[in-house]
């Protein structure tokens, strides 16, 4: 399988159009003078079609608008009260790879548009482990990965499979899961074939605190802990009642969240799972980010954060739905929308939204500081955030 390498490498195709020249003669009478009128040599700008997986020119970033094009509008300024709007894929100017748009993030930029094209594949999950270097898993087996703002690559394909999470301890180790209860690993640089790691359920979420130590959850309640052997993982079951589980964060080797889609949250901590607490209002939880063994927000099936600080949960406000959320660091998180937006979790409480992505639908957002994250949206476009 190919490694981490296979990301260099290609460059842009150039398109290069001349306009024939065409010479004018007017003799003056009496003088014997000629006046000659030229065209001369045109050079148009470089373009990138969809679903072109070359690099991304620095000096002529591609459009981004998906190959069904939706109506949303993206805001034109920075300022979270304005509400001036312009098209939902505007093309960047000048000389940056990414052109940065409303609250400093960058505007939409194609990440794996090759995949959505052939198959609407979409981005289910995304890792940064700094500013620049991320990794990303579609729906199509793809890994993708971005040493740099904009420059992604498919570096791995589980074929056949549905890429559904992926977390990555550093720049040299990653573990994806798929909906074939396979686990994929990213170690020493090359990405190992698929392990079958549970036999009776899809994967449905990982998170890597360290290189050696991993948890990945399934929708039959079951826990899968990856200890250092590529091919062995124990397992467990955590919720009895067989409830899904679907979501998994570990900021420690010591300590994990996982939640289930009956409302209730399991703790690993001294080695061993709790037996569960219900949290909030007991709706179904979707997924959840852990800073420490002391935060974590967790988002339930309305779209609304629940948070636990220093062990206690309680449920946030927010009037929109909120689709995935990351927490860098305690009492602090961003979370991304079903219509473009962004919402700030600090102080103990919610920011209004700021429209980034115009109306378009977040899947999956990863921070790897307060001020570095990257978001994906519905259309396999990718946005920065460089505050």
């Amino acid at each position: 399988m190919p490694g981490l390498p296979g990301l260099f490498g290609g460059r842009p195709g150039s398109i290069t159009g001349w306009v024939v020249a065409a010479v004018v003669a007017i003799v003056v009478a009496g003088s014997g003078a000629a006046i000659a009128l030229a065209l001369l040599p045109s050079n148009p700008p470089k373009s990138v079609a969809a679903g072109n997986t070359s690099p991304v020119s620095s000096t002529a970033p591609p459009a981004t608008t998906p190959p069904a094009s939706p109506s949303a509008t993206v805001a034109a300024t920075a300022t979270p009260t304005d509400t001036t709007s312009a098209s939902a894929s505007p093309v960047p100017t000048g000389a940056g790879a990414l052109s940065v748009g409303p609250a400093h993030w960058t505007y939409p930029a194609q990440a794996d548009q090759a995949a959505y094209t052939n198959n609407s594949a979409t981005i289910n999950g995304i890792a940064c482990v700094s500013g620049g270097t991320c990794f990303a898993v579609d729906s199509n087996g793809n890994v993708l990965a971005a040493t740099t703002q904009g420059s992604w690559r498919v570096v791995d394909t589980d074929s056949g499979a549905n890429l559904s999470a992926i977390s990555c301890a550093s720049a040299d180790f990653c573990v994806a899961v798929d909906q074939s209860g396979h686990a994929v690993t990213l170690t020493g640089g090359s990405w190992a074939d698929p392990v079958l790691i549970d036999s009776n359920s899809q994967l449905n979420d990982v998170s890597c605190p360290t290189t050696t130590f991993c948890v990945a959850v399934d929708s039959a309640g079951s826990v899968f802990t990856f200890t250092g052997s590529l091919t062995h993982w124990s397992s467990a079951v955590l919720a009895q009642n067989q409830n899904t589980l679907s979501g998994v964060s570990c900021p420690t080797r010591s300590f994990c969240v996982a939640v289930d889609n009956g409302g209730d949250a399991y703790t690993y901590q001294g080695g061993s799972w709790n037996q569960g607490t219900t949290v909030g209002s007991g709706n179904s939880l979707s997924s959840i980010s852990c800073s420490s063994p002391s935060f974590c927000l967790a988002l339930d099936n309305n779209g609304s954060p629940v948070t636990m600080t220093g062990g206690s949960w309680a449920a946030q406000t927010y009037s929109g739905t909120v689709e995935a959320a990351s927490c860098p660091a305690d009492g602090f998180c961003v979370l991304v929308d079903n219509s473009g937006g962004v919402v700030y979790y600090r102080g103990g409480s919610l920011s209004t939204a700021t429209k980034i992505d115009g109306n378009n639908s977040f899947n999956a957002i990863s921070c790897a500081t307060q001020a570095s994250c990257a978001a994906a949206d519905q259309y396999d476009n990718v946005l920065y955030y460089a505050g």
